[in-house]
């Protein structure tokens, strides 16, 4: 099993050289494994989101290192990453078309990183194979292929968008927080669906969540960061004993900051 993703000695620094100076990232290193789903948790200004953009390319580094598959990316922007990484955000109307149909959008993206032809259009062989995989998603959306994105509710549309992430599997998968904009239930359902595509798929994946028992539930690794480090690496038979209750221990006694700033328990 290979190495999907390497990070090496992340360095992201805000602000630098004033008052205001914040090290957002501090000699960040880790390796995600082919196969890998690692949920990262942390309390606010931790250095979750900041290592999420830094590695889809929406913010450069200002030292270290990110090698994706082998090849040292840590200079590629985002759109060149974008080719190989996906990414959903919290807000279920980033990464969609709103005035384009549920086809137009799934036929978008089913062509990323393909080369560009002339053929207008989605042939009925890539309709059939749209409809197929919307049919699991479990949602109707197979009978609505020609309704505007705009029209969907925020459930589906961040299912619609995790299908687009991955209809064209990609080396690697980022879940920026994609359910917190969700009310519980449909964003349970939106978690099931993600759980049910990245273990079928088999996609390496990174999901950030405020919701500490979705990360101790899902995925087969755990990292807890703070201030800008990582403070716990929970793999094992110690991730799959322990609790919210436990984790929220644990975490107190060695870090300086609450776990519970804006956590969900």
């Amino acid at each position: 099993m290979g190495r999907v993703l390497e990070i090496e000695n992340a360095n992201v620094v805000f602000n630098a050289k004033t008052v205001n100076e914040k090290r957002a990232l501090k000699d960040f290193s880790y390796k995600i494994e082919d196969g890998d789903f690692i949920t990262v948790i942390g309390s606010n200004g931790a250095g979750k989101s900041t290592l999420m953009n830094a590695v889809s390319g929406s913010l450069a580094l200002d030292s270290g290192r990110i090698i994706l598959d082998g090849k040292d990316i840590t200079h590629f922007k985002e759109h060149k990453r974008a080719r190989f990484i996906g990414r959903l955000f919290q807000d279920p109307l980033k990464g969609t078309a709103p005035n384009m149909t549920i086809e137009e959008n799934l036929g978008l993206a089913y062509s990323r990183g393909k080369k560009r032809t002339l053929n207008i259009g989605i042939s009925k062989k890539d309709l059939s194979m749209f409809r197929e995989r919307l049919e699991l998603l479990g949602l109707g959306l197979e009978d609505r292929m020609k309704t505007p994105i705009g029209l969907l509710s925020g459930g589906q549309r961040q299912a619609l968008t995790l299908l687009m992430a991955t209809i064209v599997t990609p080396k690697l998968l980022l879940l920026d927080e994609h359910t917190a904009a969700l009310d519980p239930v449909t964003a349970k359902k939106v978690m099931e669906i993600t759980d049910e595509i990245v273990k079928n798929d088999k996609i390496t994946t990174l999901m950030i969540t405020h919701n500490i028992a979705s990360a101790l539930a899902f995925g087969n690794k755990t990292l807890v960061l703070s201030q800008g480090e990582l403070l716990m690496d929970i793999t094992g038979e110690e991730r799959k004993n322990m609790t919210v209750e436990s984790l929220m221990q644990l975490y107190s006694r060695t870090a300086s900051d609450s776990l519970s700033d804006k956590m969900v328990l």
